[in-house]
């Protein structure tokens, strides 16, 4: 049976969102091939995140666990991953389109002479030609690619298009032992710590997110989008506007310069819609907009339009919720 490869991402010793979104992408992609989904790990002290890996409906896990893999160097991980993909001849192999995976993936499509997607919105079979869609220019233009399902392709898939796996505890798979293959050459870099950034909170995992953008008036004013977000039970988002103003911490910046979220409900108060905020937030399930401008932008991706001050509107539409 033939293989899709997904690349498992960790970071503060869990599984990362977008690897969830990656196993969505692909579990289609397994049925239309009828080919079996599986994962790789790489990392250190990793043996309980390969167990939970196979609780997303991986079916076998690719352990390469080695305290040489503490940290990333990229060479090690790229001829690790040459090594197993060469041993196992999957049809696909998928990762994030996150730093990590954006400069993986071209390293490896680049030693196997392979086909390339980058950044994927959108994959799909047709007959022995696999379809990607990859947005340009903020998404004003979209390009089709293609590419043979007879070779080898590499993917990686954009975060907020698809919505993460669900952990289901039920679920088993098998967990296999794959040695590094490490070389002198690839002894470049020293691994010396890790530090983590600290982050106040993570919007991509909230189902209900209360947007904030110029709109709101001032960083005294925002308070209400905060006194919101907590009594509806969600979490609180922004614009690059209302980040730059000093505001709200970077944490919370939906967009291009921001994070991507693909809700349960979408409120955008006070957001006039600019491409670069509407690439963030454009796939969420629903969006209501309150604004006072009858011609903003975002309510052209709105799926519910209010016309009026949100500072009267916000209150009156938390009491409902």
């Amino acid at each position: 049976m033939s293989k899709i490869l997904i690349i498992v991402e960790t970071a503060k010793g869990n599984i990362v969102g977008i690897t969830k979104e990656c196993i969505s992408t692909a579990r289609q992609l397994a049925v239309d091939l009828s080919a079996e989904l599986e994962g790789v790990l790489l990392g250190h002290e990793v043996a309980d995140l390969a167990v939970e890996a196979t609780k997303y409906g991986l079916k076998k896990i690719y352990k390469i666990d080695d305290p040489q893999l503490a940290g990333v160097n990229i060479l090690y991980h790229t001829r690790t991953l040459e090594a197993l993909i060469k041993e196992l001849d999957p049809k696909i192999v998928i990762a994030g389109a996150s730093l990590y995976g954006q400069e993986l993936m071209p390293r490896l499509a680049a030693r196997f002479n392979s086909a390339m997607f980058p950044s994927v919105k959108k994959l799909k079979i047709d007959g022995d030609e696999l379809e990607a869609t990859h947005a340009l220019f903020e998404e004003k233009l979209f390009a089709e690619m293609e590419g043979g399902l007879a070779n080898l392709n590499f993917i990686t898939v954009a975060s907020g298009n698809t919505a993460e796996a669900e952990r289901d505890d039920s679920l088993t798979g098998e967990i296999a032992e794959f040695s590094p293959v490490i070389e002198d050459s690839d002894r470049r870099e020293v691994f010396v710590e890790e530090k983590i950034a600290k982050v106040s909170v993570d919007i991509t995992k909230a189902k209900l997110l209360v947007s904030g953008g110029r709109g709101v008036g001032s960083k005294e004013k925002f308070a209400i989008i905060f006194e919101s977000a907590k009594q509806m039970g969600g979490e609180v988002g922004a614009s690059r506007a209302a980040v730059d103003a000093g505001w709200v911490p970077y944490d919370h910046e939906i967009g291009q310069t921001g994070k991507s979220v693909t809700p349960d409900f979408y409120i955008a108060c006070g957001i006039s819609g600019a491409i670069q905020h509407l690439v963030g937030m454009r796939n969420s399930k629903t969006i209501i907009a309150i604004n006072t401008d009858e011609e903003a932008p975002i309510l052209e991706v709105a799926h519910y339009a209010i016309i009026g001050d949100l500072h009267e509107v916000l209150p009156e539409l938390t009491k409902r919720i």
